[in-house]
């Protein structure tokens, strides 16, 4: 089920589940891929390994790593990795204390995102070209 009108009153978490994509370097971005909108399921629910299994079976595809992305930042600042029940708790925590909805990113390859994007230094690049920077050069 998707939707247009977002009702962050609402008893579930609004999440946008991006799949199908790949990960891009230059920019920083996610592309390629086919977006849904989930409105109604109980994220809350689930704990990591359940979300991977749901994730897997809605979309029929393997997932090797899963991304969120904290609302109002841009990808390169705001992704974050889903690798178990912590980090699912901080997913779930962010979620509902989002107005509007929460993008997740599913990584079907299972691209080092670590080589490319710092995420003990929240958002701290390494030779990604981020913004239209090539490896930090700012021309």
């Amino acid at each position: 089920m998707t939707t247009t009108n977002i009702d962050p009153e609402g008893v579930y978490a609004v999440v946008e589940l991006n799949y199908q994509g790949v990960f891009r370097r230059c920019p920083f971005s996610y592309e390629d891929g086919m977006k849904f909108t989930f409105t109604e399921h109980d994220w809350a629910s689930m704990n990591y390994a359940e979300c991977v299994t749901f994730l897997e079976k809605f979309m029929h595809e393997n997932c090797k790593k899963l991304y969120y992305c904290e609302p109002d930042e841009p990808m390169y600042k705001g992704l974050r990795p889903i690798s178990n029940d912590v980090e699912y708790a901080s997913f779930i925590f962010i979620t509902f204390g989002t107005l509007g909805k929460i993008s997740l990113f599913v990584d079907h390859i299972g691209d080092e995102l670590e080589d490319w994007v710092d995420f003990d230094k929240e958002g701290e690049e390494h030779d990604s070209c981020i913004e239209g920077r090539e490896n930090g050069d700012d021309t």
